[in-house]
């Protein structure tokens, strides 16, 4: 198990939801104050002014109130519980369940269950996830928010569960931008807290084993989790003894998923035959879907359905698997000799799903895949496809070159990849070893191709590790640098980084650089993640490493990667500091690790100096300075960030740190005509990641201009804050309650 990952653990099972419910609550309340609020959150109001009436307070005194009152009124908790679940109601999942009309267990649907989980329990084929959406499709109307459906395997390595990327899917699929989901476990904890008691959904799990996995959800009383799982442990049978247990279809329904599949074949004009058929594959809905797709092909015999089982007797098909296989048979035997190569290699694509572009890489014929789509082997989402799962399992017996095909896909998204790496910034620090080809020629936004292509390349990083290519290893996840600065996909890359440093330590070829640069990298995952004695083991070696001679490298490059690792060391302590502070601990433990921070900026600043590192000067001096800020010391971060030049989105970020640093001096001309330079410039740029950070400096600002408008920027930010469930909401309250009293919207 990875150190640094989430997993389940019992500590979540022991989170205080009431009081997440009543905080959110309290957040309600107090964005009321500044106008922003739904009908929801009158209802919200209207409750806490049932019992805790009108006086103004703060919204942790509030909470702390509403909590003692909630634990000693459990009818009134509960209906404050039912009414913060619709809090977030326009903010409904829009998945869709995709409802494939199975005609299944209508006693079930006439009666569905509707509060807390519902195992659906069979053997793979049986329809149970068809069952859990159609029930969801039964009783949305009761649940606001929406559904959502999570498949388990993708997160479950043997019989550990990713916790963390669950939770981060989830989240998205509730439309919380990926940009405004953290990335240490804290915080991803307390934000979908958030998010989860404010909605009022249906969740579907897919391939449920642990018990933990739908623990996860069930705390969340006003909401349905229907799992499937296809063996009943022990363990699943303590969280529902009463789970609906399939063996196939009802008969009347598998009748007429038999009639959906067969086209212009009427199975029940053969009634006997028919139901011998049904019996034959035990009445499971894949069994039967591959039995009407073989019989649509006999349109026109006499009687279709006797000839089939004829045959079938003939060749020895006896059970629902017999009848898969021969489907299957059938299907291969009308493809081309390529086409059917085809669809074994692509049964090997990394992942799973694959694109028009990544088909042709690995299958060498950028035609086959009209083939395979005109034959129905493949089910299609966006740009990507994927092969029917019965398909992917019968093509992966077929001989074909693999190795072959899978060195034709490394080739494509490695070169792809790079190119797009060296489309974003040429002159960035890299170690990889730089391929022939690095031009970007696709008709697509290089960093868009990356973040489209994120999974796949997690995937090949670790496929191509384990085949020893490790030259690929470090050309991939090194290029993946440009996704995760451009749009933080830091959480991603604290696998892949896990990985190139495994290829540099097993690369007997390995170049000089390679493995200090790829701990940095790992360390920097690790610490944004705030997982610090991970991440400190790495820097330490990197250091190690680095403070010896250069030896197969040129200097000028050895002292570049030192200088690296001190920017690396002084972001380690600024994190450190900020965690510090978000968890209220004392000055002089704060003031320690900013003063580290501090430290090693300044050596990193120095390095770069001397190295004239145009790059690097437009950054670290920048760094020390919002440091130097933290610090008490405004006055000497505008000294540092006079030494700098910059110009585009780090021009933007230096004004704005200059305007934080007027700020903090009380010269409010200056900083106001800094902000607005950051502003203007990027709002021109379109850089919508600085968003956040600019309107909090815009509130501090106006606060210190004693601007009455100033309160309607800090409730805007704290209303929008809570309408994502992030942490950051907290400090904004803090703020917004401190403010002068203002004009109300």
């Amino acid at each position: 198990m990875l150190p640094w990952r989430s997993w389940l653990s019992e500590g979540e099972a022991v989170v205080d939801l009431l009081q997440v419910v009543v905080d959110e609550a309290a957040k309600a309340a107090a964005t009321s104050a500044v106008g922003a609020v739904s009908t929801a959150g009158r209802n919200v109001v209207s409750l806490l002014r049932e019992r805790l009436g009108t006086g103004k307070s703060g919204k942790d005194t509030l909470s702390s109130r509403a909590l003692a009152v909630a634990r000693a009124d459990k009818e009134w908790a509960d209906r404050l519980i039912e009414a913060v679940s619709e809090l977030h109601a326009e903010n409904a999942s829009t998945a869709t369940a995709g409802i494939e009309n199975f005609r299944n267990h209508f006693a079930i649907l006439a009666d569905p269950p509707r509060t807390g989980l519902k195992l659906i329990v069979g053997p793979g084929g049986s329809g149970k996830t068809e069952l859990a959406r159609q029930i969801a499709d039964r009783v949305q109307e009761d649940f606001p928010s929406g559904r959502v459906e999570v498949p388990l395997a993708r997160y479950r390595d043997g019989d550990e569960f990713d916790a963390a990327a669950v939770k981060r899917y989830v989240l998205e699929e509730f439309g919380i931008p990926r940009g405004e989901i953290p990335v240490d476990d804290e915080q991803l904890d307390r934000q979908f807290l958030s998010v989860l008691v404010t909605r009022s959904f249906v969740l579907i799990l897919d391939d449920v084993r642990l018990a933990a996995e739908p623990a996860l959800f069930t705390r969340f009383r006003t909401s349905l989790v229907l799992a499937t799982a296809s063996v009943y442990s022990r363990e699943l049978k303590a969280c529902d003894p009463t789970a609906i247990e399939l063996s196939g279809l009802d008969v009347e329904g598998a009748r007429q998923l038999l009639v959906d599949f067969c086209g212009k074949v009427r199975p029940l004009d053969e009634p006997v035959e028919a139901d011998q058929l049904i019996g034959l594959c035990d009445r499971m809905p894949l069994a039967l879907r591959e039995v009407g797709v073989t019989l649509a092909g006999r349109a026109g015999e006499t009687r279709p359905v006797a000839t089939l089982l004829d045959e079938y007797r003939a060749t020895g098909v006896v059970d629902a698997e017999g009848a898969i296989q021969d489907s299957m048979r059938r299907t291969f035997a009308r493809l081309s000799d390529a086409a059917a190569e085809a669809c074994a290699l692509l049964a090997e694509h990394p992942g799973g799903f694959f694109t028009r572009a990544t088909a042709a890489a690995m299958t060498g014929d950028p035609k086959v895949l009209d083939e395979l789509i005109a034959a129905q082997l493949t089910v299609q989402s966006g740009d990507w496809y994927s092969l029917r799962i019965l398909v992917g399992h019968y093509a992966r017996k077929l001989p074909a070159d693999r190795d072959a095909a899978f060195d034709r896909l490394l080739a494509y998204v490695r070169d792809t990849a790079v190119a797009a790496d060296f489309r974003e910034n040429p002159r960035r620090l890299r170690t990889y070893v730089v391929p022939p080809k690095r031009t970007w020629e696709l008709p697509v936004d290089h960093i868009d191709w990356l973040e489209w292509h994120r999974s796949l390349i997690g995937e090949l990083v670790k496929l191509a590790c384990l085949r020893r290519r490790y030259k690929e290893t470090l050309q991939l996840a090194g290029a993946f640098e440009a996704l995760v600065n451009k749009r933080w996909y830091w959480r991603e890359f604290v696998e892949i980084s896990d990985w190139a440093v495994k290829a540099v330590e097993a690369d007997e070829d390995a170049k000089p650089g390679q493995l200090p640069r790829a701990l940095m990298m790992r360390g920097k995952a690790r610490y944004l993640a705030r997982w610090f004695p991970a991440a400190l083991e790495d820097l330490d070696r990197a250091a190690e490493i680095l403070a010896g001679p250069a030896v197969g490298i040129a200097d000028r490059r050895w002292r570049t990667l030192r200088a690296s690792l001190a920017e690396f060391r002084g972001r380690f302590h600024e994190e450190r500091a900020d965690l510090l502070v978000h968890r209220q601990a004392g000055k002089a433990e704060i003031e320690r690790e900013l003063s580290e921070a501090a430290r090693r900026l300044r050596l990193a600043c120095a390095l770069s100096m001397e190295l004239e590192d145009g790059p690097a000067l437009a950054i670290h001096p920048r760094m020390l300075a919002n440091v130097l800020i933290k610090l008490g010391e405004p006055a000497e971060a505008i000294a540092v960030l006079g030494t700098m030049t910059a110009e585009g989105r780090n021009q933007a970020r230096i004004e704005m740190v200059y305007a934080n640093a007027y700020l903090a001096l009380g010269e409010l001309p200056e900083a106001r005509a800094r902000f607005g330079s950051a502003w203007n410039q990027l709002v021109s740029q379109r850089a919508t990641q600085y968003a956040w950070e600019l309107r909090e400096l815009q509130a501090r600002l106006m606060t210190a201009e004693r601007d009455p408008g100033a309160i309607e920027v800090w409730g805007s930010l704290a209303y929008d804050a809570t309408q994502l469930g992030h942490p950051r909401a907290d400090r904004y309250f803090t703020a917004l309650e401190s403010s002068p009293a203002g004009r109300r919207p």
